[in-house]
């Protein structure tokens, strides 16, 4: 039986995923992906003599290429059946659902279980002193050094570190509203990272931080692990099909938009969009970001969300302009430079810089 030359065999799977530097990539790797329905399963069309020929639907071959990549980052079947179905891939919904609330159960585990061993270390109910023991576990985290460190983006006194860490506990890993202050929550902003966002502006856009500190506490009521492990479960189809792009923006187009930021201005925490730079890097991002669209279409933050995804849709194309720099002569980027001042040279130079370390390019990027 004739084949048309496009349409996608096994081979041409094992091919793409050799060329794209996966040179371990087997069929026995290939039907473990089938498996747990990471890629989809091949159709049987004919036969070519007593050989049966089985085709894949187009684009599994990038499906596959995009799947190995991000498999070097998590080999969790569930985090990345989630991420490929963000990235607009097509992958069951009703898997990709249960992948995500399990997910989000074990995170919840997680957390329960760290309550817990610090509620027996200090001889404290984990119910009944709820919140001495969340005070246990904040000033631990605050006062943590190294890799796994709560970061640093802003110097903040180690009490008020310990106490703004306690109540970001309260909010989003426990769902409750905490009573705090207008200052405790300024406070909350510093250890985000995010406080600058109210004075920075970028290419003199307004400052996308705007409103009462202290609104941080409603959070609680819709983007916490417990309302968003809720959410997940009960969305309907529509709805998560609706949240999928802004979801996909706010993970892969966010950390593009935030890392040019740092390198026009040369400060990593401009405008206090540091936080958001490694968001492509971590594929649970993804979990927690369409649990996040979903909260948010729920209550009155779902504006502000569908305003950034239109913002970051047209991020792709400006750095395919920023791109074209990279095919000129070097002597004609110092001509054009030459008229400019000494700012606006060092910012092309960093621009350039981060084209050619590929910082601007898809996630995920080869480790």
């Amino acid at each position: 039986m004739a084949v048309e030359p496009h349409v996608l065999r096994g081979d041409d799977l094992l091919r793409a995923g050799v060329a794209a530097g996966f040179s371990t990539m087997t069929e026995r790797r290939l039907e473990d992906f089938r498996r747990d329905g990471l890629i989809p399963r091949p159709v049987r069309v004919g036969n070519d003599g007593r050989r049966p020929v089985w085709i894949y639907p187009p684009g599994s071959d990038q499906q596959l290429v995009r799947l190995l990549r991000w498999r070097e980052r998590t080999k969790d079947a569930d985090v990345l059946r989630v991420v490929l179905w963000v990235e607009g891939f097509p992958l069951a919904l009703d898997a990709v659902r249960a992948s995500a609330t399990a997910v989000m159960d074990g995170l919840s585990h997680e957390l329960q279980q760290v309550l817990q061993a610090e509620a027996s270390r200090h001889g404290l109910d984990p119910v009944a002193e709820q919140d001495a023991v969340v005070g246990a576990v904040a000033t631990a985290l605050a006062a943590q050094r190294g890799e796994r460190a709560v970061p640093r983006p802003i110097r903040v006194p180690a009490g008020e570190r310990a106490n703004a860490v306690a109540n970001l506990l309260k909010i989003f890993a426990l769902g409750t509203r905490p009573d705090m202050t207008e200052g405790d929550a300024q406070w909350i902003e510093k250890v985000l990272g995010v406080s600058p966002g109210r004075r920075q502006r970028v290419e003199g856009a307004a400052p996308w931080l705007t409103g009462p500190a202290g609104a941080l506490v409603g959070a609680a009521d819709f983007v916490s692990l417990p309302r968003m492990t809720e959410v997940l479960a009960n969305a309907t189809d529509t709805e998560w099909e609706d949240a999928r792009p802004s979801a996909a923006a706010l993970f892969l187009q966010l950390p593009v938009f935030a890392r040019a930021v740092a390198a026009m201005t040369g400060k990593e925490n401009f405008a206090g969009l540091g936080g958001h730079i490694a968001f492509d890097s971590e594929p649970l991002m993804a979990v927690l970001l369409i649990a996040f669209v979903l909260g948010t279409r729920r209550a009155d933050w779902s504006g502000n969300v569908e305003d950034m995804t239109d913002s970051l849709a047209r991020w792709p194309a400006l750095v395919g302009e920023m791109k074209q720099v990279l095919d000129m002569p070097q002597r004609e980027v110092d001509d054009n430079l030459a008229g400019h001042g000494p700012e606006m040279r060092d910012r092309t130079r960093r621009i350039i810089q981060v084209l050619l370390d590929g910082d601007l390019d898809p996630s995920p990027r080869p480790i």
